[in-house]
């Protein structure tokens, strides 16, 4: 075992921080098998060996939070459910620069272009591990043969769902999308769930389009191009992929294929609005656990309240916002709860309230008009959601203060 080096940078008599050197490899595996054939296959760049420890998974984040990361690391992913949002948990712990080097029990070819093209991974091999594929795969990037690619700054995965049906998931996932391209000019897809029904189309006027089954059927097809020829332009800055499939048509969805299109998508857009509904269908929850915040939002009922406690329930991932933001649409309903109440059953505030808007809402949906574009209770709702999501930091500061002056 090699003595790991911590986190805290070392100093020099002058206080003065000292140049860390970072370890060169370090391996962890979760069987000793397959850390007996990889030390045999690294041997003749390691002939002392020590480079590699059996630990599962949580235990190497746990170690590597502590730690300078190396220049090339090897994770094992094997026991764990859901192996891309343990990606994303390393991802929140290894630092710019290291190489990364995967292996586990998946060997569906989605799953490996998941993590290999859409996550920042060099390598990944499935188990049982021998030498001729350690060698074959893997010695090159600690060689230094393999030419390696500056990993992009990826964008930020939204998911916005309703506590029910008819609260009006939609509507507010458009609006903030559109908001978020329009006045704040960051790029920004609005990305439905339903593979369906296509709503989220019908709230920006456009029209439904059908790229995204095809993007998750044929993952092997996903590419920037395809990106390109699926996602709708709302705006200069907006786009929109969605789905338009036969009501009667059985989908075929499999979770590599999802996270292999999301990865893709952050590293075209600044902000991925998904409009997870509230029906709970394999896409939608998978957008869910893989989202950086929920948002979720709620109607004046006790219905919606007690599904809120259910949905928080849902797996996510450690880089996930710990709180979701939450939305109460349709504020002041006749019948409705009353905003005080709910706040004191869930033990939480609202961060965002749009009141009732029985005339203004549908008018806009009528005629294609975006409520958000208008000065008023629903725009400001919208710009509340959007703050509280930490959005507005990102907006380029002297087009953002001319949208607001013409507001």
């Amino acid at each position: 075992m090699t003595s790991l080096q911590p986190l805290n940078p070392l100093q020099n008599a002058g206080n003065s921080p000292a140049v860390i050197k970072r370890p060169k490899f370090l391996g962890f595996l979760a069987d000793e098998e397959s850390a007996a054939v990889l030390n045999t296959a690294l041997e003749p760049i390691f002939p002392q060996g020590g480079n590699t420890h059996v630990v599962n998974f949580r235990t190497t984040l746990a170690i590597l939070n502590r730690m300078i990361t190396p220049e090339v690391l090897l994770v094992d992913l094997t026991g764990e459910d859901q192996p891309i949002n343990a990606m994303m948990d390393l991802s929140e712990v290894v630092e710019p620069g290291t190489t990364v080097l995967v292996i586990g029990t998946r060997r569906e070819l989605g799953f490996y272009r998941s993590v290999v093209n859409g996550m920042g991974v060099a390598e990944y091999l499935a188990k049982p591990l021998t030498k001729e594929s350690v060698a074959k795969h893997f010695l090159p990037f600690l060689r230094g043969d393999v030419e390696q690619v500056k990993p992009k700054r990826n964008g930020r995965l939204i998911a916005v769902t309703g506590a029910r049906g008819g609260t009006g998931t939609s509507t507010v996932a458009a609006n903030l999308a559109w908001y978020i391209g329009h006045d704040l000019h960051r790029h920004a897809l609005l990305l439905d769930s339903d593979l369906h029904t296509g709503t989220a189309a019908m709230c920006l006027d456009i029209d439904r389009g059908k790229g995204l089954m095809t993007a998750l059927e044929n993952p092997q097809r996903v590419d920037t191009m395809l990106i390109e020829r699926i996602a709708q332009p709302v705006t200069d800055r907006v786009h929109l992929i969605s789905g338009l499939e036969p009501l009667g048509r059985d989908i075929e969805y499999d979770s590599a294929s999802g996270a292999s299109l999301v990865q893709l998508l952050r590293h075209r857009y600044k902000f991925i609005i998904a409009d997870a509904g509230a029906k709970m269908r394999p896409f939608a929850r998978d957008l869910m656990q893989m989202a950086h915040q929920r948002v979720m939002v709620l109607d004046p009922t006790i219905l919606s309240i007690r599904n809120l406690e259910r949905i928080n329930l849902l797996p996510s991932h450690n880089s996930q916002a710990p709180r979701p933001i939450l939305v109460l649409n349709q504020a002041g309903r006749p019948g409705g709860l009353n905003r005080e109440y709910m706040e004191r059953t869930l033990g939480m505030k609202f961060d965002a309230v749009i009141p009732d808007l029985p005339r203004i809402i549908p008018k806009a949906e009528k005629y294609g008009d975006i409520p958000a574009s208008t000065r008023g209770p629903f725009r400001n709702g919208i710009v509340a959601t959007a703050k509280a999501l930490g959005v507005e930091q990102f907006a380029d500061p002297q087009p953002q203060a001319k949208a607001e002056a013409n507001a």
